[in-house]
């Protein structure tokens, strides 16, 4: 009788131990969605002009032939309207869906310096340019989650 009830417990420990299982599966609220990262950016005094004209052409003209590619799904620039003091005044995003392989990563940038008939020389030049304009404050990356239902 004892063996007979233990076994019983057993059984329906299990039971419930799969049934939760199984319920708590069913029961994700969200699915995961693209990818999002976030570059914090502080336009420095008297740089917004060069900094915006950059955006609209150095940095978009590149947005969009990675978008072209299929590498990236979109980007924007979000305004930070009322900045308090050390928050940033820009925020650059890149949105993507899959991260890519390192084989993936070598062909993008042999692909991404052909389109740009850039040097690392002459990018790592420019770059130095911009800290005059701005100031990377930091940057996230965030995955974005829909609801199932």
């Amino acid at each position: 009788m004892k063996r007979t009830f233990k076994l019983f417990i057993v059984v329906v420990a299990y039971f419930i131990a799969v049934t939760s299982f199984n319920t708590m599966a069913d029961e994700r609220v969200f699915k995961e969605g693209n990818y999002w990262e976030i570059a914090a950016i502080e336009v420095k005094d008297g740089h917004w002009l060069n900094y915006g004209n950059h955006l609209a052409n150095e940095w978009r003209s590149s947005m969009e032939f990675a978008k072209s590619k299929g590498w990236i799904v979109d980007y924007k620039v979000i305004s930070n309207l009322h900045p308090r003091d050390g928050e940033a005044s820009l925020y650059l995003l890149t949105i993507f869906t899959d991260w890519a392989s390192e084989a993936e990563n070598e062909e993008r940038y042999a692909a991404w310096i052909e389109w740009s008939k850039k040097s690392l020389d002459k990018m790592e030049e420019q770059s130095g340019e911009r800290v005059t304009m701005r100031r990377i404050m930091g940057e996230q990356l965030m995955q974005e989650l829909t609801f199932r239902n």
